[in-house]
């Protein structure tokens, strides 16, 4: 961002880069609908203030913005957000200098840095001042959009202009006009007023979602998916199929869980039963285990009367916050959610106990805790898959697993290379056991790592190393098996048994 200090000084503040850390099992994906921001391009934030620093503030039209402010209130540090949009315009309005002395080109388009209509009647303000006494010509921009702070950008070079108004988060200036011709001898000074119009919204159907879906996938960072506004889109069918592909994409990367939201047109239990079934019945165990469904719905503060909003937001910023103080082993079931006045609707128990039954976490407002996460499970009905404390330690197994296992894919099988392999994967298996994540009064009790003839028997391909690695979860104590597959044409695979 650019501000201006003193005329013809200006302050550039670049934020540095964090590195990408695929380690981390606390990163969180959002997809959903926001005011501005690019379009199907994933950005990275740590704050609330990043999140309105590239999508603008909310403006009541999506959940994604508030599910995004509840996952950074209930602890969350780090997200990765998906703007997701139909087919849509982008504002601007022509900007027409002439032969003026100093600027490169005689016209120049201004449009808004993203498309729909949140820059409709942004105003423009621009003031040229010609060489003097006091300097060259210089260019002085403000930039007025409701709702959004003022952007002043003061003593650009008139041929810089352009890439001077890279750093505002509102708009962009490109040229559209031949260079000039011969220089006018007009005023020494002289103002536009600009008014931005043409910006146009659609909302998001399958396809733009099915294409955010298939983007985050390809994120290494994100352990944790939400689509805020995906109930509220796509209905039906389509919302079935777009939810099995999230779930696909999180069963073949076995290293993040989803975290869904009931449709907000099927507020009845009955209703929503029969959602969480006809996913149950859509979907096999490996795409089951690696989804969770909290509701109902919270009403979350928005200036004088409470929002209502999906609880998916709320619910990540909680596990990612027990992820940090506790790690990934940790259930988010009892934990308190803030940023969270009540529940959208209150459930007698008998219907309580029915969502729960379906599968469903709920989320419940008890006396004297305020709101409480109140559930840790999957969709899925076997036992090695159900409990969301198990799927985040598989989780971050899966991706320390790989950190270490992946420089060795291109090395020769041999006894050095299976010693090796056991020797780095025992290690990431002590630290786990070390933190409490695995049961078991010793090491051998806890985990086996197994890469020997037993697996690699003579006739197998030498250009393949299989490891089997057997874990057992703190509670309860049932083992979960992880096979690794070390091949020279095919990198590493992790397969779950």
């Amino acid at each position: 961002m650019t501000t201006d200090a003193l005329p013809g000084v200006s302050l550039t503040f670049v934020p540095r880069a964090a590195e990408v850390e695929p380690l981390r099992t606390d990163v969180a994906a959002f997809l959903g609908r926001f005011r501005r921001g690019p379009v199907a391009t994933p950005v990275r934030v740590e704050s609330w203030n990043d999140v309105v620093g590239a999508f603008g503030v909310p403006d009541g039209s999506s959940a994604a913005p508030y599910a995004l402010r509840g996952f950074f209130e209930n602890g969350g540090r780090r997200a990765w957000v998906l703007r997701v949009a139909g087919p849509s315009a982008t504002a601007g309005a022509l900007w027409t200098v002439g032969d003026r002395a100093g600027f490169a080109h005689t016209a120049y388009r201004v449009v808004a840095t993203s498309p729909g209509a949140w820059a409709n009647g942004c105003r423009v303000l621009i003031r040229y001042q010609g060489s003097t006494l006091a300097g060259p010509p210089t260019v002085t921009v403000r930039v007025l959009v409701a709702g959004e702070p003022v952007e002043t950008f003061a003593g650009l070079p008139p041929a810089e202009v352009a890439a001077g108004l890279t750093a505002s988060r509102l708009i962009r200036v490109v040229p559209v006009g031949p260079a000039p011709g011969a220089r006018e001898q007009g005023p020494i000074s002289l103002s536009w007023d600009l008014v931005l119009a043409g910006g146009a919204d659609a909302p998001p159907g399958q396809a733009e979602y099915l294409g955010a879906v298939r983007t985050q996938a390809d994120l290494p960072e994100p352990a944790l998916v939400a689509l805020p506004d995906l109930g509220g889109d796509v209905t039906g069918a389509e919302h079935t199929e777009v939810v099995l592909e999230l779930l696909a994409s999180a069963a073949a990367a076995l290293d993040r869980l989803a975290v869904l939201d009931v449709p907000p047109g099927l507020s009845a239990v009955d209703d929503a039963v029969a959602w969480v079934r006809t996913l149950a019945a859509a979907g096999d165990t490996a795409l089951l285990r690696a989804a969770a469904v909290y509701h109902p719905p919270l009403r979350v503060p928005d200036g004088r009367e409470p929002r209502t909003v999906p609880a998916c937001g709320h619910v990540l910023g909680v596990i990612a916050r027990l992820d940090g103080e506790r790690g990934a082993h940790h259930t988010p079931a009892n934990a308190v959610l803030m940023d969270a006045v009540d529940l959208a609707v209150e459930f007698p128990e008998p219907q309580q106990v029915r969502l729960f039954e379906s599968g469903v976490d709920l989320v419940r407002c008890t006396r004297g805790r305020g709101l409480l996460v109140w559930g840790g499970r999957t969709l899925a009905a076997d036992p090695r898959g159900r409990y969301v404390a198990h799927r985040r330690l598989v989780h971050l197994l899966v991706r320390a697993f790989r950190r270490v296992a992946t420089p060795l894919v291109f090395d020769v099988n041999s006894p050095e290379l299976r010693l090796a392999l056991v020797r780095a994967l025992t290690s990431v298996l002590l630290a786990a056991f070390q933190a409490g994540a695995l049961a078991g009064a010793r090491p051998e009790q806890a985990f086996r790592v197994v890469c020997d003839d037993t697996n690699n028997p003579p006739e197998q391909d030498p250009a393949q190393v299989v490891c089997e690695v057997e874990v057992a979860p703190a509670v309860p104590m049932e083992f979960v098996r992880l096979r690794l597959v070390l091949g020279q044409d095919r990198g590493l695979e992790v397969i779950e048994a």
